[in-house]
């Protein structure tokens, strides 16, 4: 296909696309100024030099709610607001479901699986699946987490001298890699082995020339959003980028090694894919009552019942969806987290005499219980203030099922200068959800929101003001507010307490002479830490790493 007819072709969609958008105008609202009507502010948003330059300013200007230009006239609803997300992500249900673009890429990169499932589709995902991160599932499981947050220990006291810089982005992937594999697949990636594979391979390179998305570009994905998924698949077909040779490559991988652990564990799964017998489940036995992911996964295929059966390619395609979304994002927040004890020595000194004095109660040789990470409170305020100061991801987008009035807790002005409690949207309407944006509001976490201090979860009037605004279930951070969170948020939680809590007990954390200049930078889902003047390096956290006395510890 001639690529120089798609500007004339797109124009064209985009002309009829923003007449029809009329209806659902929202010019009423505030918002910044456009300098370009074609591309509106999605390139701008998605070139920021640092997450955040452009619309933590542009709350702070128009409020908690403001109107952003989508390419070619779209208005885009920007919210930030607790109570209208709230209504949006946990009231709302599924009539905000995820727009139809960002369906086709969850798709495109991880097939099939929970995070691209919604409505009743979801609903079955996330019953076959839930069993996997049940509270006492996760218990069994605790155990592998402290062995490889010890592997990782022992990689750094083998590798690296005493008081010594390390990278600590470049490992805690590993270790959170190597925990998702075994912990939910039973497969070994060998990360912290460093040993090789095609699936580790794809998934660290899917990504490589996706951070700053080109003008062309954000016109092609816009273009691709106006038309029907007939059309952008035929067209997918003809115009195959560099970026979409990647994403494939991962999914093969991730279905191939899917299809192994599968084939390994379930001996009528052939090979091909063929559908698992429902009229005999002899691959079962000796499985009774297990519910690790892999387990789950047999069993929803051989489901007799309609409402908890997976097909062949959701079944393969969890995996894939459970490897790309559970590791990755894990690991940044850890590393932010240690990288904020570093600069705040006295909240690390304190956070370590906590674990110690647990450790000393339970005495030397017992293993810690999640009922013991659970009883220290500054090591979860650490974690909540670390997930709510840096989330994993900066936004999310929906789009209203239906015609409905979104409610606002902070009243906004309008261009009229009528002051707004709540927004009628219309049908079809995009609402962006500003994840990074309402963890920074100052009306729920006070005038320092902008600063770490994970004292705040410590003061109970400060909890009980943002339970008000309850959006997710841990810490009241819009983290752990959707679709895949609400299945693996504690997964996730129990993870990180595992690691922090080795890595304190055995090591000291400290910025390196000079300090560092981090810049927060918007890569692959993540909001990853880039040295300034140094972003062509990839993530990068350098931190001096000094041993404590007990190496056995």
């Amino acid at each position: 296909m001639n690529i120089t007819l798609l500007l004339p072709l797109s124009a064209i969609v985009f002309l009829l696309a923003s007449l029809l958008r009329r209806r659902r105008s929202l010019k009423y609202i505030q918002g910044p100024p456009v300098s370009s009507w074609l591309l509106g502010h999605e390139y701008e948003l998605a070139n920021q030099a640092e997450v955040g330059d452009l619309e933590f300013k542009w709350f702070r200007d128009y409020g908690t709610v403001f109107r952003s230009a989508g390419c070619c006239g779209e208005d885009i609803l920007m919210v930030s607001d607790a109570e209208a997300l709230h209504h949006i992500l946990n009231t709302g249900g599924y009539r905000y479901p995820k727009t139809k673009d960002a369906v086709r890429f969850i798709r495109q990169i991880s097939g099939r699986g929970l995070t691209w499932a919604q409505g009743v589709v979801h609903q079955r995902h996330k019953k076959a699946l839930s069993p996997a991160f049940s509270e006492s599932q996760l218990r069994l499981l605790l155990p592998l987490f402290q062995m490889y947050s010890d592997k990782l220990a022992l990689r750094w006291r083998e590798r690296f001298a005493d008081n010594q810089i390390i990278d600590i982005s470049h490992w805690l992937p590993k270790v959170t890699l190597d925990v998702l594999g075994e912990s939910s697949f039973d497969f070994q990636f060998g990360s912290l082995d460093d040993k090789a594979s095609d699936l580790r391979v794809a998934l660290q390179t899917m990504f490589a020339s996706s951070q700053r998305p080109s003008k062309f570009t954000t016109l092609l994905r816009s273009w691709k959003r106006a038309l029907p998924d007939s059309i952008v698949e035929w067209f997918e077909a003809v115009y195959v980028t560099e970026e979409d040779i990647r994403f494939k490559a991962y999914v093969d991988a991730a279905k191939g090694a899917a299809r192994d652990l599968l084939d390994k564990n379930a001996s009528n799964l052939s090979a091909n894919g063929e559908k698992i017998s429902e009229e005999s489940h002899d691959y079962l036995k000796g499985v009774e009552g297990k519910k690790d992911m892999l387990n789950m996964l047999l069993r929803s295929k051989a489901a007799e019942d309609p409402r908890k059966r997976l097909d062949d390619d959701e079944v393969l395609s969890q995996v894939s969806t459970m490897i790309f979304a559970g590791f990755e994002i894990t690991a940044c927040t850890l590393t932010w987290i240690i990288y904020e004890l570093s600069r705040n020595l006295e909240d690390q000194q304190m956070l370590r005499a906590e674990i110690d004095a647990v450790r000393e109660k339970r005495g030397d040789d017992a293993g810690l219980t999640s009922n013991d990470y659970d009883s220290m409170p500054f090591l979860n305020a650490c974690i909540k203030e670390g997930l709510r100061l840096h989330p994993g991801v900066q936004f999310t987008t929906r789009e209203a099922d239906l015609d409905d009035v979104v409610p606002l807790s902070q009243p906004v002005v309008s261009t009229s200068g009528e002051v707004l409690k709540k927004i009628p949207v219309m049908k079809g309407q995009r609402v962006h959800i500003a994840i990074a944006a309402y963890n920074r509001s100052p009306s729920v976490w006070g005038p320092d929101a902008d600063q770490w201090k994970p004292s705040r979860y410590l003061d109970s009037a400060s909890e009980s003001k943002k339970q008000q605004s309850m959006i997710g279930v841990f810490g009241n951070v819009a983290r752990f507010a959707h679709s895949m969170s609400l299945c693996s948020w504690r997964f996730a939680v129990i993870e990180m307490q595992a690691i922090l809590v080795c890595l304190l007990t055995q090591f000291e954390f400290q910025l390196p002479p000079g300090g560092l200049d981090i810049q927060t930078v918007p890569l692959r889902s993540m909001n990853a830490p880039m040295l300034r003047g140094k972003l062509d390096q990839g993530l990068q956290m350098p931190l001096v790493v000094k041993r404590r006395g007990r190496a056995d510890d």
